[in-house]
């Protein structure tokens, strides 16, 4: 089957099956490793269903590494508080409850946020603590009884549950659990979490779990490898990407410039990029981007609509790998922050379901406009 009527088949596949279990149906990998994709739409809360049912089951642990976490004490009973109520619940049943929150100069409203559901928490009797002031913590990790990881791109606040687009997973793998634990260890404990030795790029099939931190950048040297790989597609949906026209060795910059060559190679690459009614800076950034992109002959770039959000970060090569997590194509994200992300390399059973979620956001997103692309929509 060539890869348009591959394409065809998908997009209808996920037409019928995108509001059901498909992006929920876990695919068995090995006996100890099964992966389950969790890829939410507006009002679709897949991840937050996944998470609370796990918590609810904790037996042991529970390890929480989360850059945002939101209470709303003036909206009681909302979706943020059966997810806290089972925290608490855990940890009157036995289950060790640790949860690591993000304070940075970055966004003094998220540390101030983090340090009220922070203060509520510990009033509940859960143990909390923050990140070094000095790191950003970007990662959204959480690790349950040593052998359940979920991560992506989902912080813990309102519009994450019932207004984004997020991508997620969601592994039962003691051994990625292990890497992410110890990684949540470290934290704990203030010490050096470089002692975490980095994955080497797989030359096979593999599941690769990656924290970038410090001046080991893995996700970009993941992604970099990937795209120069490419063979005959590229899909990308993320949040950000900025370029950086007055650093020229920009990661961020670098990893266009590889979607570039990889197309001018014959490979077909595609992007969505999000636009919003919140933020200026996030919609330049893109705008700016999709601007030099096209520039450069790559013309299938689109924005989702204004009236959501896309917060995925999710980048698939030849229908094959996907590479997916926390980490945006920005100089924090791909430079300082404390990102976590997976690479899924030479798994297409894996891929398919990220795909079908790509071609439902390619379909619903649009061409730019000239007059979005000059910040005039």
């Amino acid at each position: 089957m060539n890869r348009t009527k591959k394409l065809t088949c998908i997009a209808i596949f996920g037409a019928i099956l995108f509001f059901s279990c498909v992006f929920s149906a876990p695919t068995l990998l090995a006996d100890e490793l099964r992966l389950t994709p969790l890829l939410d739409t507006p009002k679709n809360r897949v991840y937050y269903n996944h998470l609370l049912e796990s918590v609810r089951r904790a037996e042991n642990s529970i390890k929480v590494l989360m850059a945002t976490a939101d209470f709303y004490p003036d909206h009681p009973k909302g979706p943020q508080d059966d997810l806290y109520d089972a925290l608490v619940s855990a940890e009157t049943r036995g289950v060790e409850v640790m949860l690591i929150f993000d304070r940075s100069d970055w966004s003094r409203d998220i540390t101030k946020t983090n340090e009220q559901t922070a203060s509520y928490l510990r009033n509940r009797g859960l143990a909390v603590k923050f990140d070094d002031p000095e790191v950003t913590t970007h990662a959204k990790v959480i690790v349950v009884d040593e052998r359940v990881v979920f991560l992506g791109s989902s912080n813990w606040n309102y519009p994450t549950y019932t207004e984004t687009y997020q991508s997620n997973v969601k592994l039962v793998s003691p051994k990625v659990a292990s890497f992410f634990g110890n990684v949540f260890d470290s934290l704990w404990k203030k010490e050096r979490y470089d002692k975490v030795k980095p994955p080497a790029y797989p030359e096979g099939p593999a599941i690769v779990p990656l924290l970038s931190a410090g001046g080991d950048r893995l996700y970009y040297k993941f992604a970099e490898r990937l795209i120069s790989g490419a063979e005959e597609s590229i899909e990308l949906v993320i949040f950000k990407v900025t370029r950086y026209s007055g650093f020229g060795s920009s990661k961020s910059n670098t990893l266009t410039e590889k979607l570039v060559e990889a197309a001018d190679r014959g490979v077909e690459v595609r992007m969505i990029l999000d636009v919003n009614n919140w933020s200026e800076d996030i919609n330049q950034s893109n705008r700016e981007t999709a601007l030099w992109l096209l520039g450069q002959g790559i013309e299938k770039v689109k924005f989702d609509t204004r009236e959501t959000t896309t917060h995925s970060k999710i980048l698939l090569v030849d229908d094959e790998s996907v590479l997916l997590g926390s980490t945006n194509w920005s100089y924090y994200s791909l430079d300082k922050n404390l990102e976590a992300d997976l690479l899924v390399k030479d798994h297409p059973e894996v891929t398919q379901p990220f795909l079908i979620y790509f071609e439902r956001l390619w379909k619903k997103s649009d061409i730019p406009s000239r007059e979005e692309l000059s910040g005039g929509a």
